[in-house]
């Protein structure tokens, strides 16, 4: 069963995003090898990856609206600097390329576990660990790490090749990962979505907005039923509102945002 908390207040965060002090601490820290990943070069030294402006801040969560190689993406982190994120002690103790992949995979699925209460089995976790030893491979397990302590990357992860419901990841640099740019819903709007977009502003649009109103319905529906139904465990989606949900451009209805809670152990 899927169950929907609905929210009957606005979320409203500390709107202040300091300009883009914290991508360049980002860059600061791959320039020393802190941290990396397959969006750095672009971020950091190509500078095709160019920072826009603050779409949420709070408590040190950070929602970005970014450029990369001239499309709109959104970088999101769960705290805003790396250091924050809890360190994996085994980095220190020996060398990184020593550890076997197997003992990585397990402390994969124990932070899983840690975090979401997931059990995890090998074959599953291919979404969260896709990282190769070779350069930096140090600085790609602490990167890994700090986003495996992120719940929506987790959770987004998992679902990308089961779900078209769900947004899709892009790439990573250390904690900040980038997903897909969407069309949000806010429910002031009187369609929740706005479809100018989509169909134009224009009055002979009319008919085609009416199409457009039933097929982002009836997508809603179906990602309802989606995630009722196509998973062996639950899916509990929380703090349900407009802005919490997005629409591609083929009008099918994205979770972009929210608490998911689960009961069950998860067997894709």
């Amino acid at each position: 069963m899927l169950i929907l908390c609905f929210s009957s207040k606005w979320s409203v965060g500390v709107w202040s995003c300091y300009e883009y002090s914290a991508l360049s601490l980002q860059c600061l820290d791959y320039s020393s090898g802190a941290l990396t990943g397959d969006l750095c070069e672009d971020l950091c030294v190509a500078q095709k990856l160019v920072y826009k402006h603050c779409l949420y801040y709070d408590r040190g969560k950070k929602v970005i609206q970014a450029d990369w190689r001239g499309q709109p993406i959104i970088l999101k982190s769960k705290k805003e600097i790396f250091s924050s994120y809890q360190h994996l002690s085994m980095l220190e103790e020996v060398e990184t390329e020593d550890i076997p992949e197997t003992d990585l995979l397990l402390m994969v699925a124990l932070e899983v576990k840690n975090v979401l209460g997931l059990e995890l089995s090998n074959n599953s976790m291919g979404p969260l660990w896709t990282r190769k030893k070779g350069p930096r491979w140090k600085a790609q397990v602490a990167s890994m790490w700090s986003l495996l302590q992120q719940e929506e990357y987790i959770y987004f992860s998992l679902l990308q090749d089961f779900s078209k419901h769900v947004l899709r990841i892009i790439g990573s640099c250390g904690h900040f990962y980038a997903v897909e740019y969407l069309t949000a819903g806010h429910a002031w709007h009187k369609t929740l979505f706005p479809l100018e977009n989509v169909v134009g502003p224009s009055v002979a649009g009319h008919r085609s907005r009416v199409r457009a109103i039933i097929d982002i319905a009836l997508s809603f529906l179906d990602m309802v039923q989606h995630f009722d139904n196509d998973f062996s465990h639950r899916l509990h989606l929380c703090d349900i509102k407009p802005e919490n949900f997005a629409i591609r451009h083929d009008l099918t209805v994205s979770w972009v945002f929210g608490v998911v809670l689960q009961q069950f152990e998860v067997e894709f």
